[in-house]
């Protein structure tokens, strides 16, 4: 990536150290509802054991957590090997893979998962991108009746991102966040299957199957 990359991982290797911390003392934005939101994409993911769960951008495994006491097979990515250090003391049973979502698919995961999950990551991305990835999981990664759920910041539109935006005031910044109304019509029109749930005022859910993809 670029020398002036926004997103460098080394911005989240510094980060490890107190993420989980900052995570669970954070009442405001962005982490609102950090955990009701990781909770949610578990009861929608509906995992059983054996089931295969690729973890995009995983951090320090506080998702891929909640499948590994399902007994799910886990693979878990993300760029930070900082992150991947913590998730290991963790999950010492999954799968880890350093990857950068934004280059090209790493060959450690060339097989198909039953469950994609992802928080918190993918409003690093411009729509086109976001759809363009999804496209790509649940056409090429995803098994048969496979679900990729993606957790991140998102509002239901642009009114509700702006009132959200000045009630935070010096808290907010400006990124790529998800906004329902815009993303549910660019995913459906790229061909997929998709509903969605606000779960705090500034996160929500995207769960996404295929729908007649060739």
């Amino acid at each position: 990536m670029c020398q002036n990359d926004p997103f460098a991982s080394h911005h989240f290797d510094s980060w490890a150290k107190s993420y989980d911390r900052d995570v669970q003392e954070q009442t405001r934005f962005p982490f609102n509802g950090y955990e009701r939101v990781l909770e949610a994409v578990a009861i929608l993911a509906e995992p059983q054991a054996g089931q295969a769960v690729l973890d995009l951008g995983t951090g320090t495994g506080n998702l891929a957590i909640r499948f590994a006491g399902k007994d799910c097979k886990l693979w878990c990515t993300d760029f930070s090997e900082a992150m991947l250090e913590k998730a290991r003391e963790k999950l010492p049973q999954a799968h880890f893979v350093v990857a950068d979502l934004r280059a090209d698919w790493p060959p450690e995961l060339s097989r198909s998962f039953d469950r994609i999950i992802s928080a918190y990551v993918f409003h690093h991305f411009e729509l086109e991108a976001k759809v363009n990835l999804c496209r790509e999981l649940v056409t090429k990664r995803l098994a048969p009746n496979g679900k990729l759920i993606v957790a991140d910041i998102s509002f239901p539109d642009p009114k509700k991102m702006g009132g959200f935006a000045k009630s935070v005031g010096d808290l907010w910044e400006d990124e790529f966040y998800w906004l329902a109304d815009e993303s549910m019509a660019a995913l459906k029109k790229a061909g997929m299957n998709v509903t969605y749930q606000q779960i705090s005022p500034c996160a929500g859910i995207y769960l996404m199957q295929a729908s007649n993809l060739s």
